[in-house]
């Protein structure tokens, strides 16, 4: 067995090194400079790495609102004739798009299962 390795403090990973190049330190300064508070350069790194991990998280709220506008949609054009049961069905399988294209499908994993044809 090797030797264990420490566990990250909180000190050690609040002094992550980060030398910007040029181009970068002139953006970060522009973005300092639009800011009301002036923050430090730290903080600033800190404040634009926050708002990149949130960007990464956008896509998913923005595939639940697009979902929830094609059912809105759905449910405004569906046929009140039938069940709810079954205009439940009917609008998943709308939403969910064609069993054949579940292996493109980049927003979903991959199924292990081949297609039934």
């Amino acid at each position: 067995m090797g030797p264990m390795k420490r566990p990250e403090s909180s000190a050690t990973a609040r002094a992550a090194g980060f030398r910007p190049s040029q181009p970068q330190l002139k953006a970060i300064t522009a973005w300092i400079a639009c800011q009301s508070d002036k923050p430090s350069l730290s903080e600033a790194i800190s404040r634009l790495v926050e708002l990149g991990l949130a960007l990464h998280a956008e896509p998913d709220r923005q595939k639940r609102r697009a979902r929830k506008m094609a059912g809105d949609a759905i449910d405004r054009m569906g046929d009140t004739t039938t069940t709810a049961e079954d205009r439940a069905v009917r609008k998943g399988d709308l939403l969910d798009g064609p069993k054949e294209f579940d292996r493109v499908r980049v927003d979903r994993s991959k199924r292990s299962k081949p297609i039934r044809q």
